[in-house]
């Protein structure tokens, strides 16, 4: 008997924490995305999760680079200095990485946004968190790849760390 792969939807901090090598989750983040690679799994994302990795990581490329000294600032320079945006280099390549691997992207349903109202109110979650969900929902992924504890409330979801 052949047993399926198992269908895991990605949150962004998986992607941002791979990139940038973070202390505590980035060896993990990176396990998750090679799973995916090797077609262990079979990895999703919403283009939620893209708009957001692609987001965070300008804003900490910006930091890193000594451009801003805070989110708030990276903000303010991204948006004012036209020459910044286009000379970054780590969120192109992560960005790029990303279409270049196994994974599927998932298309917002037509009531995606609507479910993730419900669901944002049934299980406390912030509006992007329930888009993430009701994405998971829509598309009958009952696993998700995050750090993010919020997900926990979620019955319809198991979190997968590592």
């Amino acid at each position: 008997m052949r047993l399926s792969k198992i269908s895991m939807i990605f949150d962004s901090n998986i992607f941002i924490y791979s990139a940038l090598d973070h202390p505590k989750f980035g060896e993990k983040s990176t396990k998750l995305i090679s799973k995916v690679e090797s077609r262990e799994i079979e990895g999703y994302i919403p283009t939620i999760v893209l708009n957001e990795t692609l987001h965070r990581l300008m804003i900490a490329e910006t930091i890193r680079e000594g451009k801003a000294k805070n989110v708030k600032d990276a903000l303010f320079i991204l948006k004012n200095d036209r020459e910044i945006i286009p000379k970054l280099k780590i969120c192109w390549s992560e960005i790029n990485k990303i279409f270049e691997m196994n994974f599927i992207i998932l298309k917002e349903k037509t009531n995606t946004f609507l479910n993730s109202i419900e669901i944002s109110k049934r299980y406390s979650l912030l509006a992007r968190d329930a888009y993430i969900a009701s994405f998971a929902k829509d598309y009958g992924i009952k696993n998700i790849a995050t750090f993010d504890k919020d997900f926990e409330r979620v019955d319809f979801l198991k979190v997968w760390k590592s």
